[in-house]
């Protein structure tokens, strides 16, 4: 059965009374919109085997460029490797630092000139720190795609980093670390629950840090950050929209080719023990209501010994967790009211081993105790009983759906290669995933559900309100 004939199917389940002929109908206008959105995702795969185009620069920059003549735009993200988990001691928190401070000027391009010369030219930048990678992208109009090249790589070697900038700035990103973390009573549990469902893996560490790590950075710290792991040979350029890739690489030639290579440190381990042993914590803080979190660890893509494994994980999240239909939300939110929200998370694409992660509130008069019973029986559930086919179907045709649509704009298009190379994947792998996951079996649910999801594999944590009597 295609893809297109299991959405189709699943859209004509929700209207039962329909007669046939208005069904007929419904499901021509399904299928226009269909062959028009790329949901035929066979022909958006082969587009991009023919529109893209890779190489490495003899410095080491790895540069990918595909061609989206779709709209007269272009966009450019330079990922490097390295993030949180590469960092330890005191310097959590670092990686973040430098991502604010690319942003403050070189000799030729001074102080917020960088962000100036975007709004006038009616582009857009921003940047993003994550456990593996620090990302900066561009979005101009293609005519600027030379300014934005010489822009990323004159930032890539010839960052001013002055005092003056770095004092005002650190004082900005411990504002967002109170905003986001410490007057976040539900975010800071959820950090602290990282140390325990990755006791090994520098997972563990807060991208933006801890405050005392934030105090205690200096301007040298971040200087020599820059130097260690800022170079061509610790990056990979990818641009994608209304370019010619033949000309776009003489631009790139250009700016970035003469940028020398250095030396980058050992990264750190992001690899987890397995069966580590179940894991609990218990934590009063400010909130209004308990929250339940729950974590499994599991490998991801890149990680895992049978790829197949990673594919069946990420189907099985949607099946808990994608929408009123999904298990989580249908049994225990709508049904059994056990559950006031729920949700699930899991990254199958990361460099080092992953987490299915579940966060609840459980609903009034139901204790910590017994929402963890009935998720966890929901987990037995597909250890113990072979899921339906049209189950796994419906979930997998809405996810690869939604997986095709999210690649779509030159943005999603760019993050997904740029996300998968990071990762030490291929960014050809794009085209590949969505028959990768429609091969996910019930019989591969069973199995994977009985390998990962064991007790020793668990973490939790029970956060409940403070108790002011005290």
């Amino acid at each position: 059965m295609t893809l297109v004939s299991l959405v189709l199917k699943s859209y004509l389940s929700l209207f039962p009374k329909l007669t046939f002929f208005k069904k007929y109908i419904l499901a021509m206008s399904l299928t226009l919109v269909a062959m028009q959105s790329g949901l035929l995702h066979a022909e958006t795969h082969s587009a991009l085997a023919r529109t893209s185009f890779e190489t490495t620069l003899k410095n080491g920059l790895k540069v990918i460029i595909r061609e989206d003549h779709r709209s007269p735009m272009v966009m450019t993200q330079i990922w490097y490797r390295v993030g949180s988990s590469d960092e330890s001691g005191n310097l959590l928190g670092i990686s973040h630092v430098l991502e604010h401070m690319m942003f403050k000027g070189t000799q030729k391009v001074p102080n917020d000139e960088f962000t100036r010369l975007s709004r006038m030219y009616g582009g857009r930048t921003n940047a993003s720190t994550f456990t593996n990678y620090t990302n900066y992208y561009q979005l101009y109009p293609k005519t600027y795609l030379p300014m934005a090249l010489e822009l990323e790589a004159d930032r890539m070697s010839n960052l001013l980093l002055r005092q003056q900038d770095f004092d005002p700035e650190i004082k900005v990103v411990m504002e967002e670390r109170r905003l986001r973390t410490d007057d976040n009573p539900t975010a800071l549990a959820f950090e602290r629950f990282k140390w325990i469902t990755y006791p090994t893996s520098h997972y563990r560490q807060p991208v933006i840090g801890h405050m005392k790590n934030l105090q205690n950075i200096r301007l040298e710290d971040v200087k020599k950050w820059y130097r260690d792991w800022y170079s061509p040979n610790n990056a990979i350029l990818i641009i994608v929209g209304d370019v010619n890739a033949e000309n776009a690489l003489l631009q790139v030639q250009k700016y970035f080719a003469d940028i020398p290579a250095r030396k980058t440190p050992p990264r750190n381990d992001v690899l987890e023990f397995d069966h580590i042993g179940y894991r609990h914590m218990e934590l009063n803080l400010p909130v209004k209501v308990p929250n339940l979190f729950m974590a499994w660890n599991v490998r991801s893509l890149p990680t895992a010994k049978n790829p197949q494994d990673a594919y069946a994980l990420t189907i099985i999240k949607n099946i808990l967790d994608s929408g009123i239909s999904s298990r989580l939300q249908d049994r225990l939110v709508r049904d059994k009211k056990i559950l006031t929200a729920v949700s699930v998370s899991y990254d199958p694409y990361s460099r080092g081993d992953s987490l299915v992660s579940i966060s609840a509130l459980p609903a009034e008069g139901v204790s910590l105790q017994e929402a963890e019973k009935a998720i966890q029986a929901e987990i037995e559930l597909l250890k113990t009983e072979l899921i339906k086919p049209e189950e796994v179907n419906r979930v997998t045709a809405k996810y690869v759906s939604n997986l095709v649509y999210s690649q779509d704009d030159i943005a999603g298009q760019t993050r997904m290669m740029g996300n998968l190379e990071i990762n030490g994947l291929s960014f050809r792998l794009m085209d590949e995933l969505p028959k990768h996951f429609e091969t996910v079996s019930p019989q591969d649910i069973q199995r994977v559900a009985n390998v990962y999801f064991s007790r020793d594999n668990l973490s939790t944590l029970y956060l409940s309100p403070e108790n002011k009597a005290q």
